[in-house]
């Protein structure tokens, strides 16, 4: 909870969190102030098949993101259910490792870190469309409305497009 109002306080637009810890009040509140000051939380989902809420991605101003699989399909090991907001790519996923060399990733990390990118494109294009003075909401909307349905119950929005997210708000 205090790495996310540090980052909320110092200006973060995205802030992305890959972890899952159980539900507080702190945390909560700390996602909420993250929002109110014009930064996303970009939340995993987790990585153990369940359907259960997993925080910090469950709560309402988080994007919780799934991970799908290479045929855009939900990762076996992805949590999801109606609490998702969105998914993405997650497994094995190529990330540079500490050695100079890559390892291949799996799970809603590598999802969460995606979605983080393509939220920090977006907040670079995106107006204040409704002038409250921030355009987090702008770009949670382009995200999940943008989003390539899937059919798989579960998965939100459906697969984040980044392509399609960026021509809805410059539409």
């Amino acid at each position: 909870a205090n790495a996310i109002r540090w980052a909320a306080d110092r200006g973060a637009d995205v802030i992305n969190v890959s972890l899952e810890v159980a539900a507080s009040p702190e945390l909560e509140a700390a996602v909420r102030h993250a929002w109110s000051k014009g930064a996303i939380v970009v939340a995993a989902a987790g990585n153990n098949g369940s359907i259960e809420p997993a925080f910090p991605a469950a709560y309402e101003e988080a994007i919780a993101v799934a991970a799908s699989n290479e045929q855009d399909g939900l990762a076996v090991l992805s949590n999801h259910g109606d609490w998702i907001d969105i998914a993405a790519p997650g497994f094995r996923i190529y990330a540079e490792a500490l050695d100079g060399n890559y390892d291949v990733e799996t799970g809603t990390s590598p999802a969460a870190a995606h979605v983080s990118g393509v939220a920090a494109l977006l907040y670079g294009i995106a107006e204040d469309s409704n002038d409250n003075g921030m355009v987090n909401d702008e770009v949670r909307e382009a995200l999940e409305t943008s989003a390539r349905p899937l059919d798989i119950a579960g998965t939100g929005s459906g697969l984040v497009d980044a392509c399609a997210a960026v021509q809805l708000l410059l539409a």
